[in-house]
């Protein structure tokens, strides 16, 4: 028996939905934002707009290039914007995000240098279905 293992539970209403069916456009709001993974809620609706940025990061699914260039984010100009996420150890002045239930990441990053920006990936999150 594997007891052991820690389950994630998805929600019994899978009312979720992925980035390539989310219409949005550059400097929109976004939708309520959850964990790619669990049900967890990584922000509420509006809070974060759409930017272009830049930045390397590494895999987070087991069948995807060990590093990629992701370049759709939602930016959130606070840390107290988020209802739920975790926060890596410092890596050359980048500190990555991920849920902070079951840890999977990253799905965005902070630079300690602004303490004003915090980036999500718009490709490694889910969506709140309307």
């Amino acid at each position: 028996k594997q007891w052991y293992q820690r389950r994630v539970r998805e929600p019994k209403n899978n009312n979720f939905a992925e980035w390539n069916s989310v219409k949005a456009e550059m400097g929109s709001r976004n939708k309520e934002i959850h964990c790619p993974r669990c049900p967890s809620k990584i922000c509420l609706a509006n809070t974060a707009t759409l930017v272009e940025a830049e930045m390397k990061m590494s895999r987070y699914k087991v069948d995807a290039p060990d590093e990629e260039v992701v370049t759709k984010f939602w930016l959130l100009t606070s840390l107290m914007a988020f209802e739920n996420i975790g926060v890596s150890h410092l890596v050359e002045n980048i500190k990555f995000l991920s849920c902070a239930d079951c840890e999977v990441g990253p799905i965005g990053w902070h630079d300690i240098n602004d303490k004003t920006k915090f980036y999500i990936a718009a490709e490694r999150v889910r969506y709140r279905a309307e």
